[in-house]
C-alpha cells in the first residue's frame, strides 16, 4: 500500500482490494484500491470523516463502513458507490461502536459487538438498505469486541475477541431465520485482533494476539460438519490488527 496503516478495514469487490481508513501515528480517512490486473495501488475518494477501529463490508456493488473512532467513538456509517467514486453518509447505528464486526448477510448488514470505550457489547443490530433503518436483533451469549466474524452456510459466525477483560476462544453462530444464537466448538487458541474468513466449505481463523499477549502466525480451520477446529499451516509472518479478505475472481 502507499500508506502504512493499522486498525483499518480491507474489503474486496470485482478483482480489487480496498484499504479504508485506520491509523499511522494519526487517524486516517484516505482510501486506496489495489488492482490485480495492473498490480498497482491507486488513491480513491476519502471517507467523509477520519476513522480507525471501524469495520467495512460489501453488499451488492456498495461498500459500507460503520463505527470506529476519530477521537470520539462513532455510531455514524457511510457508503461508497463504486461507479461514482464517492462516499455518502447513511443512517447511523443506534449506539456507538468501536472494534465491532460488520457483516453482509442475506441482503442485510449486521453490526455486531464492539465497545463504547469502557464496556464491550453483546448487542447486534441490522440495517436494511431499502428502509434505511437499523433494527435491534438477538444478543450474543457473550459481550465481544475485537472479534472475528463471517457469513457462512446461511448463518453468521463469530469467534474470539475481548469479553470483559478476558481474551476468548469461544464461538457462536446466528440464524437469521429464527433470530437465535447457538454456541459451537471453541477455537484451539484464544484470539483478539484476528480475522475470520469463510472460504469454500471451511472457516479460517488467522493470526491475532493471544491470551498471553503474544502475536501469532497460527491458522485454524473450522469444519462445520464435525463441529471441530484444527490447526493447519501457519502464515509466514505473525500478524495482529491487520486487514484480510479474499477475491472471488481475478482477471
Amino acid at each position: 500500500m502507499s500508506t502504512k496503516r493499522m486498525r483499518f478495514s480491507l474489503v474486496s469487490y470485482d478483482s480489487k482490494l480496498y484499504a479504508i481508513g485506520g491509523h499511522n501515528n494519526k487517524t486516517l480517512n484516505n482510501v486506496e484500491s489495489y488492482d490485480t490486473q495492473t498490480n498497482q495501488w491507486i488513491s480513491m475518494a476519502s471517507l467523509n470523516i477520519l476513522r480507525r477501529e471501524h469495520d467495512a463490508t460489501v453488499l451488492q456493488n456498495t461498500i459500507y463502513v460503520c463505527g470506529g473512532k476519530d477521537g470520539t467513538i462513532l455510531k455514524s456509517c457511510e457508503y461508497y458507490t463504486l461507479n461514482t467514486d464517492d462516499w455518502t453518509f447513511s443512517t447511523p447505528m443506534s449506539q456507538v461502536r468501536e472494534d465491532l464486526s460488520l457483516v453482509a448477510h442475506d441482503r442485510l448488514i449486521y453490526a455486531i459487538g464492539g465497545k463504547n470505550g469502557t464496556q464491550n457489547f453483546n448487542t447486534m443490530e441490522r440495517y436494511d438498505t431499502n428502509t434505511k433503518q437499523w433494527q435491534p436483533m438477538a444478543n450474543m451469549k457473550y459481550p465481544r469486541d475485537y472479534l472475528g466474524s463471517a457469513s457462512f452456510m446461511g448463518k453468521i459466525y463469530v469467534c474470539g475477541g475481548w469479553s470483559y477483560s478476558d481474551v476468548m476462544n469461544s464461538c457462536e453462530t446466528y440464524d437469521s431465520k429464527t433470530n437465535q444464537w447457538t454456541p459451537i466448538a471453541s477455537m484451539q487458541l484464544e484470539r483478539i485482533g484476528f480475522k475470520l474468513i469463510a472460504f469454500n466449505d471451511k472457516i479460517y481463523a488467522l493470526g491475532g494476539q493471544t491470551k498471553d499477549g503474544n502475536i501469532t502466525d497460527t491458522v485454524e480451520i473450522y469444519d462445520y460438519k464435525s463441529n471441530q477446529w484444527y490447526y493447519t499451516t501457519s502464515m509466514p509472518i505473525k500478524v495482529y490488527d491487520y486487514g484480510t479478505t479474499y477475491l472471488t475472481k481475478c482477471r
